[in-house]
């Protein structure tokens, strides 16, 4: 099996880089067979690298990182990471942004989105 050719989990990064990386193995391990339950708990404890593995050892605590499932690890790292929300100010934010004068049109749409992602508008 081809080993994941993605690099260690920056454990100082934010909860959304995180998150981001977590998609990308999931996507890897859709493109391998048989990669399931314990397997996939292996391999996620293998490529995230040596400072995440010891987060996730202390996270788990008294549990073994290995007896816990992928979706359990996946839990305890973003309850971890993840700052309070407060909806409010992230609602303050998003009504706060302009556009810059020479910003083009596609960054700020993009910029207003991933703001209104964070503020729990709804439909």
């Amino acid at each position: 099996m081809k080993s994941c050719n993605l690099e260690n989990m920056n454990i100082h990064a934010s909860a959304r880089e995180v998150e981001d990386y977590l998609e990308r193995f999931e996507i890897w391990c859709i493109t391998r067979k048989g990669l399931d339950g314990e397997r996939k708990t292996a391999y996620f404890l293998t490529v995230i690298g040596k400072d995440a593995y010891s987060l996730l050892k202390n996270l788990a605590f008294p549990d073994s990182p290995i007896s816990l499932s992928y979706e359990s690890l996946k839990t305890l790292l973003l309850k971890y990471l993840q700052p309070a929300n407060f909806e409010a100010a992230e609602r303050a934010k998003f009504h706060s942004l302009t556009r810059g004068g020479s910003q083009p049109v596609g960054d700020f749409i993009l910029q207003l989105q991933t703001q209104a992602s964070r503020c729990n508008f709804g439909d």
